[in-house]
């Protein structure tokens, strides 16, 4: 009978720790999850809310959330709603019927609540409960905005295999306990008077003070230090939990910047490889993956020299590391021709160093300098061809003014004729000088316009005058189509003048003796049309192009005979873009060329 006691206590004792652990194991798993959603909840809030307002409009929102949603937190994050100042959403992410079941009373309490807020309750019939986290978004001391974080509130599981398991283990290890003790407790009840008396004995001896008294009070002092050992240890365990989720809110706040640097490097208009202090590759940008027609994943941690195909980068940096010049210094400039034919690259390399100043990498920079070079190679063309254009005449002037003052022409008329070269030249230099003026302004910005009132008719009259005299000297009849009513001009006479000048004197130039030019004005509309055209040698497909380009002369033989500097059309069609028009041109060699101008008109009201 008295077996039968202790067989039915000890099977009680079974099912009564089981129960116990079970419960205990429930409420600290619970409390567990609460205190790490609350953490995490708060600290992601905090961290979000430390964002302007303006990274939340549009595209850049979106990918922020997504960023949040995918690195951050991808667990238990149910929704996240960023509102503006008045309420307005402007991102979120989550399902539309989670958002619409939100109580009405929830989102007044986190869109005018100051500080930050935590709240928690259930979404309509479904038994989903979702503890919510909002914080204002402060800018400038005003709240510009808020942010809303809603979490799944996790149910503990009694019944997961880790605690199925873990209950498992603890159910044989009171079974094994339970046998044992019924087994020794005859042994222990027969020794323990002895060890009472020994240890008491034992712990008077040492410090008299903490030793309890009275007949079992030495096993009520052990099992309190055991619950002390306990405690410790659950407080240990407790730390260590916080200090994990720490770890894991730190890591996925790196995980975010990293890749928010990597979208800094991909948006940058030139090539980036980032390496560590053994040549291995730590980044590289898309600008650069194009260039070298590789992928991101063959690259990253792998050494330079085994993913990098090209040959002048590798040879650069074998230079620089032979020169002592392992991690920066120098340039070199190459090609990718397989996928930009035709632009030039400068690959420079900078070092990378830590806060000691320590170096930790370097960094390879590939700019395309396409422009730059071509840029270069137009003015060391413009210096040729202006150095060309004033020798030419310069050494004219020199020459006859030579001969006429060493006498050598004594002869009239033949003085009169190198009198006349002479001025011809002088004029060609002045010309020519006023022309590179005039780019000069127009390239550095400084050619203003002094508007005014223009008469047409005016204007007409001056521009055919100045060229009369040469279309004489070689019969060229020049025909006119003038209105009845000259239409209002509003611009830079004198610019307007220089303008028309060139395109008559043109055509008169490339016309051969006993040929036509026809100068039309017409009104039309809201724009004045001038109108040139001639029976000239015409201007080849392959020069029209480029006719208005600065120096530009076409190789036909009969117009490079025609003296010349290839500013007039270029600074022409400047000024005419300047009055706000339009130019245009159509030929065929042979057949002469047609060049049609439009100046925007203005009316005007005297007084």
């Amino acid at each position: 009978m008295k077996s039968r006691r202790i067989y039915l206590a000890l099977l009680a004792f079974f099912f009564f720790g089981i129960a116990v652990f079970g419960g205990v194991l429930t409420t600290q798993e619970k409390k567990r999850q609460q205190e790490k959603l609350v953490n995490e909840g708060n600290y992601l809030a905090s961290l979000i809310s430390l964002h302007p307002i303006a990274d939340f409009t549009g595209e850049k929102g979106n990918y922020i959330l997504r960023t949040i949603r995918e690195y951050i937190a991808p667990g238990g994050l149910a929704y996240c709603i960023i509102h503006g100042r008045s309420g307005e959403v402007l991102a979120s992410f989550g399902g539309r019927d989670l958002v619409s079941g939100i109580p009405g009373e929830v989102r007044t309490r986190s869109l005018y609540t100051p500080g930050l807020t935590t709240q928690a309750f259930s979404v309509g019939d479904t038994g989903l409960r979702i503890q919510e986290f909002s914080k204002p978004i402060y800018e400038n001391g005003q709240r510009s905005g808020t942010v809303r974080l809603g979490f799944n509130l996790p149910a503990p599981s009694l019944l997961s295999p880790e605690r199925v398991e873990l209950l498992g283990i603890v159910a044989f290890f009171i079974f094994t306990i339970s046998l044992v003790i019924y087994y020794t407790v005859t042994l222990a009840l027969r020794r323990l008077n002895h060890l009472s008396l020994s240890m008491r004995t034992s712990l008077l001896e040492s410090d008299p003070v903490k030793m309890p008294s009275g007949k079992g009070a030495r096993i009520d002092y052990v099992i309190r230090d055991f619950e002390q050992s306990l405690r410790l240890l659950k407080e240990r365990i407790s730390e260590i939990e916080t200090s994990n989720m720490e770890l894991e809110t730190r890591a996925g706040v790196t995980a975010f910047y990293e890749n928010q640097i990597t979208n800094i490097l991909d948006s940058m208009k030139l090539g980036i490889i980032i390496l560590d202090s053994q040549d291995n590759i730590m980044n590289i940008n898309v600008y650069m993956l194009a260039l070298i027609n590789g992928k991101r994943e063959d690259m990253l941690d792998r050494p330079i020299g085994e993913v990098l195909g090209h040959e002048d980068v590798l040879a650069f940096l074998a230079r620089c590391e032979g020169e002592g010049k392992a991690v920066g210094g120098g340039s070199v400039e190459t090609t990718f021709p397989d996928v930009v034919p035709g632009h030039i690259f400068q690959v420079s390399s900078s070092a990378l160093k830590d806060g000691d100043g320590s170096v930790i990498g370097r960094m390879l920079l590939v700019d395309d300098i396409t422009n730059e070079k071509l840029a270069e190679r137009a003015q060391q063309e413009f210096v040729a061809h202006v150095t060309h254009e004033l020798y030419t005449p310069l050494t004219t002037i020199k020459s006859y003014n030579e001969m006429l003052m060493a006498g050598e022409v004594r002869d009239d008329e033949t003085q009169k004729e190198f009198f006349n070269t002479i001025m011809d030249e002088t004029d060609r230099l002045q010309r020519l000088i006023e022309n590179l003026l005039n780019i000069s302004k127009i390239e550095m910005g400084g050619l203003t316009l002094n508007r005014d009132l223009v008469r047409s008719d005016w204007l007409v009259n001056d521009c055919l005058a100045a060229v009369e005299t040469a279309a004489r000297k070689k019969r060229i009849t020049i025909e006119k189509a003038l209105p009845d009513n000259y239409p209002s001009l509003y611009g830079d006479k004198d610019l307007l003048k220089v303008a028309i000048i060139n395109l008559l004197g043109n055509a008169v130039k490339y016309t051969p003796e006993a040929g036509k030019v026809s100068f039309g004005l017409s009104d039309d509309g809201d724009a004045a049309v001038f109108e040139v055209a001639d029976t000239g040698y015409g201007i080849r497909e392959e020069d029209l192009p480029h006719i208005f380009d600065k120096f530009y002369r076409s190789e036909d033989p009969r117009v490079k005979e025609q003296t010349g500097s290839g500013l007039g059309l270029g600074i022409t069609s400047e000024i005419i873009h300047l009055h706000g028009g339009e130019i245009g041109v159509r030929s065929e060699p042979g057949r002469g060329a047609h060049f049609s101008v439009r100046i925007p008109k203005e009316d005007y009201q005297i007084g």
